[in-house]
């Protein structure tokens, strides 16, 4: 008699695992694809019931997510704060401006493609002297790297005020006319919209998977114990290095789907001040979750615009004490908390 009970115990607590399976992959599937699906439809359908000027806010917060979360391949998930990073936003941007003010090549996709290869090349060139200097174990004290790749962003800046026939000097270069899609459609602020919101849902699904890949997660190894790392047989200083490309590339899309949004690029955008933005955008929407810049975004670029109306000499000012804040009052970020009330939500609905 003990024997068949026995096997009905064990039958059970199998019945009872292989229950728990679906289980956690419906909370996953709640957590994870009902909001992105959600929020996907109403940024699709945002046009229609707004007036322009919003549409033209969500249109650079889509721009500047997918250059926070770009950053964020190398801050929250490497392990490397960098300063830097705007040169490669910028030179996406002046890239394709100068491609097609100059050159006349007006193909969107492949002007992207081609803003993308060269600024993960300048990453890759960039990459090797700015990693000398962030060696094995220096995660808890970046400044050398910091300041590495803050003076590579200034020099960029002065080089694009140094080839004044190309990129307009210190004024910029202006008149960047929006490219065409090649099919018959005009590119209207709509148009483009809708163009940005595909190009960021692609990259940002892509990023996404390299996270959850397994080289995604021997990033969060080196980020964590990059020793630990080394002794298992992991070669970190080439894992460091193709991710400073992989940001890159990413921050030249951002940069150059920019360039044709302000139809403007300037050598601001290369330097310290376009850094400073983006820095506060991983800052307040948090460098520990992946939605943090996402988050960050859409506060950062809102706030922006409210400035701009009413205290636009300000703005730096303004900038500056939201980091302090932020730093102070939520040292997690707005991303963090903004996971855990949606989770417990779902929990509590479950």
């Amino acid at each position: 008699m003990n024997e068949p009970s026995g096997q009905s115990l064990v039958s059970d607590s199998h019945v009872g695992s292989a229950a728990e399976v679906p289980r956690r992959l419906g909370n996953r599937a709640v957590e994870l694809i009902l909001p992105t699906l959600v929020i996907c439809a109403i940024v699709l359908v945002l046009p229609f019931v707004v007036p322009s000027f919003v549409q033209s806010i969500v249109t650079k917060m889509m721009i500047f997510a997918l250059f926070g979360v770009s950053m964020n391949i190398l801050w929250g998930h490497t392990g490397m704060p960098t300063f830097g990073h705007a040169a490669y936003f910028g030179l996406g941007g002046y890239v394709a401006g100068v491609l097609t003010v100059h050159v006349g090549l007006m193909d969107f996709w492949l002007l992207l493609v081609i803003a993308a290869l060269f600024a993960a090349a300048m990453a890759a060139v960039l990459g090797v002297p700015a990693l000398r200097v962030f060696p094995v174990g220096s995660a808890d004290n970046p400044i050398y790297f910091l300041l590495v790749t803050l003076a590579f962003g200034e020099l960029l800046a002065r080089g694009a005020i140094a080839l004044r026939p190309l990129t307009g000097g210190s004024t910029g270069l202006s008149g960047i006319p929006y490219p065409t899609l090649g099919f018959p459609i005009d590119i209207t602020p709509r148009v483009y919209y809708y163009v940005v919101f595909f190009v960021t849902v692609v990259c940002l699904f892509v990023i996404y998977r390299i996270y959850n890949s397994h080289y995604g997660y021997a990033l969060r190894g080196i980020h964590d114990n990059e020793r630990r790392m080394q002794a298992l047989g992991y070669n970190t200083w080439l894992y460091k290095y193709s991710a400073y490309i992989v940001a890159g590339l990413f921050g030249g899309v951002a940069g150059a789907m920019f360039a044709f949004f302000g139809g403007v690029m300037t050598p601001n955008n290369l330097g310290m001040i376009q850094t400073d933005i983006v820095f506060l955008i991983v800052i307040l929407g948090s460098a520990s979750v992946y939605i943090g810049p996402i988050v960050g975004s859409v506060v950062v670029i809102g706030l922006e615009y409210i400035a701009s109306l009413y205290l636009a000499d300000r703005w730096p000012l303004i900038m500056g004490a939201i980091i302090v804040f932020v730093i102070m009052a939520l040292p997690q970020g707005l991303g963090v908390m903004v996971l855990n009330v949606w989770r417990r939500l779902i929990r509590g609905a479950a």
